[in-house]
């Protein structure tokens, strides 16, 4: 049977704050626990008690599925060097794209 995502441990205000802010990550993450070992493609993107899930960047800033905005520390994917979405990268894959990797 695969995971749920796990119950409050504590009685946390933080905790609580993050779970009723991040329900849809909640439950994105109890789906990827179904299919992906521990719900996650990668280590470092472990989170308690669990990870958020991006829809979109935009510079040194994410947003979750659930709206909610965060500045990017981790910079990862490419990111740390200039940001999501940079425009000259955006550019560049567009006149790319059509033509072949």
């Amino acid at each position: 049977m695969a995971a749920a995502a796990p119950a409050p441990r504590t009685n946390s205000k933080v905790e609580a704050e993050f779970r009723a802010r991040t329900k849809k990550s909640a439950a994105l993450y109890e789906r990827a626990c179904k299919v992906i070992p521990a719900g996650l493609t990668h280590d470092s993107r472990t989170l308690l008690p669990y990870a958020i899930y991006a829809a979109r960047g935009l510079g040194p800033r994410k947003w979750d599925v659930d709206g909610n905005e965060y500045v990017d520390y981790f910079g990862g994917h490419g990111a740390l060097l200039l940001g999501h979405g940079y425009p000259a990268v955006i550019e560049a894959i567009q006149k790319q794209a059509p033509i072949g990797t």
